[in-house]
């Protein structure tokens, strides 16, 4: 598993995936780093754009978990967050 600053990446294009969808793929790609059994594996997410895999930022939380922060691909100068905080969360 990857974990980068995605500070390095401040003049990239943003764009932006709706929360649910965001949940979804933290749990694909974050949580698939557990044992499986015989083997590990983590899935490695890949741009869209141009089919490179994504670098993965992390940003840590006071509880001490790690969560998804951005995806991001320096090939294409993008960056992918979530849209909102999510359900409950007081977003503008």
């Amino acid at each position: 598993m990857t974990t980068d600053n995605a500070g390095a990446a401040a003049d990239y294009e943003v764009r932006t995936v709706p929360f649910d969808e965001w949940t979804d793929f933290d749990t694909l790609v974050h949580r698939t780093a557990i044992t499986s059994g015989d083997f590990d594996y983590v899935l490695s997410p890949l741009c869209p754009d141009c089919g490179t895999p994504l670098r993965l930022s992390y940003e840590d939380t006071e509880t001490g978990e790690s969560v998804l922060e951005a995806l991001i691909c320096d090939d294409c100068a993008l960056v992918w967050r979530t849209a909102a905080e999510g359900p409950g969360s007081a977003v503008d």
